[in-house]
C-alpha cells in the first residue's frame, strides 16, 4: 500500500513540475566551486570562465588556502566538467543544504555552472552536502586541470 501510494504522489510531483529536473541544454559557458573552512577565505575556490577572446580560463587553488593559479582549457576539459555534472545529476541539487541541528562551526560551498542555451546550476550549503560525489568529482577535476599551471593570480589584497 505504502509503495503504491509513493508512486501516485511521485507520479503527481512529476505532472506538477515538482519531480526531477533534467540535465540542462547546451554546453557549460561558467562553472565554480568553493569551499569555505574557519578560517578566513575560501578554503578551496575553482572557477572556470570565458575570456575576452571566447578561451575558456581556470584559475583555481592547488592546495588549500593556497594562492590562486591560472590557465587556459579546452572543449574536451568543458566536456569532462559536464559530463560529471550530467552522471552525478547535479542539476537535482537542491538550492541550498543545511543539517537538521544547528551547527555554529564547520564549513560551506558553493556550487554554480551556467549553460550556452541560458540554463543555470545554484547550489550551496552550509554544514550538509547532497548525496552522490559530483562535488567531490567537479573539485578533484579542477585540482587536476590546474596542476600543472605556473601563473599566480595577483592578489587584490
Amino acid at each position: 500500500m505504502k509503495k503504491k501510494l509513493f508512486c501516485i504522489v511521485a507520479g503527481a510531483l512529476t505532472l506538477l513540475g515538482c519531480g526531477a529536473q533534467k540535465m540542462p541544454e547546451g554546453d557549460i559557458i561558467y562553472l565554480e566551486y568553493t569551499e569555505s573552512g574557519t578560517m578566513r577565505g575560501y578554503q578551496y575556490e575553482g572557477r572556470v570562465e570565458r575570456d575576452s577572446t571566447g578561451a575558456f580560463v581556470l584559475t583555481a587553488m592547488k592546495e588549500n588556502y593556497g594562492p590562486l593559479f591560472q590557465k587556459q582549457i579546452g572543449k574536451e576539459e568543458m566536456k569532462r566538467l559536464r559530463q560529471i555534472v550530467q552522471e552525478e545529476k547535479m542539476y537535482n541539487y537542491k538550492e541550498h543544504y543545511r543539517p537538521r541541528l544547528q551547527v555554529l562551526d564547520g564549513y560551506g560551498w558553493h556550487f554554480e555552472a551556467k549553460f550556452s542555451e541560458g540554463d543555470k546550476i545554484y547550489s550551496s550549503g552550509s554544514n550538509a552536502r547532497p548525496g552522490g560525489n559530483g562535488l567531490g568529482r567537479i573539485h578533484a577535476c579542477l585540482l587536476q586541470f590546474i596542476e600543472d599551471a605556473d601563473r599566480v593570480v595577483e592578489s587584490d589584497d
